[in-house]
């Protein structure tokens, strides 16, 4: 017997997706890997309703544990993240970003570069997230 969980039949029936518009969201199944630039935003792949992949959940036996802002591998200044470069996110989205460090960098071909984790939104989460307190995800 297979303890593996229901699988999805689409996108739009799975745990890790979150909805954009009527048709369209965002697949939150990964963390963000880490970069090798600084002050980068993680951007969740946009996924269409009806499409499928073999590592999703369905939502209803499995709901995600835990937003960033109570994940163990998130973590937040007091004051809030404050990029030299703000790029594509304006001073708002800052103020309540964190950094999800839930991955090493990986090794690469270059000597001598830094690694940066990637700046997530507090109410943003992942399906590699870990909550940080017990107390059940809203």
């Amino acid at each position: 017997m297979s303890e593996r969980p229901e699988r999805p039949a689409n996108c739009g029936a799975c745990a890790f997706w979150r909805k954009l518009r009527e048709t369209d969201g965002l697949c939150c199944r990964h963390a963000p890997d880490a970069s090798h630039e600084s002050d980068q935003v993680a951007h969740f792949p946009q996924t269409r309703i009806t499409q499928w992949c073999g590592e999703g959940v369905a939502a209803a036996p499995k709901s995600i544990g835990s937003r960033c802002s109570d994940c163990v591998f998130w973590c937040r200044p007091r004051l809030g993240l404050q990029p030299l470069d703000r790029g594509d996110m304006p001073v708002s989205w800052w103020d309540r970003a964190g950094l999800c460090a839930r991955n090493a960098p990986r090794p690469i071909h270059e000597p001598g570069l830094r690694g940066f984790w990637r700046a997530t939104l507090d109410q943003d989460f992942c399906g590699e997230g870990e909550p940080r307190s017990s107390r059940p995800a809203s």
